[in-house]
């Protein structure tokens, strides 16, 4: 990698960091564009190289975060509700760390139908959970009929319903805990039964 290339890097980190700050002091409709550049120590032009505008700075913040996330969760040596949970409860960790104004400003981008950046953040969770729970089928750890869709569909229907109402209440509760609470309860419970249609299939 180049001089210029690895410059470019560095520039762009920056306002991804300067952005993160702001908008977790401020809020993202309190914080512009010059605001950023200025943290960040560039021209305006700068940010504008990188991104089209301040919602797609939101998206970036967390995305190298998520990819460890997700990696993480799938080299875990134990079950499958074990390697959900760890990505699940790792991410509702993350973004009750980055603070709830950023949160806010990433669930008004996912609902916004021209916004793609918001969508793709959904879409890649939808992703992640698929990927774990269609390993655990492929290693018999999970039964070949495990309705695998239906069951992603379901756990991102709770964890973001979870974000959601800790963004509605303008954190006023600790989402981890409902996470944790529902990976070793109903998550649990619901994997509970595609694992002894498993079980039985082996010993017959």
């Amino acid at each position: 990698m180049g001089k210029r290339q690895i410059g470019a890097m560095q520039t762009r980190l920056k306002i991804i960091t300067a952005a993160e700050k702001l908008i977790k002091e401020r809020g993202f409709e309190n914080v512009t564009i010059d605001e950023i550049a200025a943290e960040a120590g560039v021209a305006k032009g700068s940010f504008y190289t990188y991104f089209k505008c301040k919602k797609d700075v939101v998206g970036e913040i967390a995305k190298s975060n998520f990819i460890e996330m997700q990696k993480k969760s799938m080299e875990i040596p134990g079950d499958v509700c074990d390697r959900l949970a760890s990505f699940l409860c790792d991410s509702m960790r993350y973004i009750v760390e980055t603070g709830v104004k950023i949160s806010q400003q990433w669930i008004k981008n996912v609902v916004e139908p021209e916004n793609e950046g918001g969508k793709n953040k959904l879409l890649y969770d939808k992703s992640v959970l698929k990927e774990i729970l269609s390993q655990a089928v492929d290693q018999g750890e999970l039964a070949k009929e495990t309705p695998v869709e239906n069951l992603t569909e379901y756990i991102v229907a709770e964890y973001y319903g979870i974000v959601f109402c800790w963004n509605l209440l303008d954190g006023a509760f600790d989402p981890t805990d409902l996470i944790e609470n529902y990976c070793h309860g109903q998550l649990n419970d619901s994997l509970e039964k595609y694992r002894s249609k498993t079980a039985i299939g082996s010993e017959e």
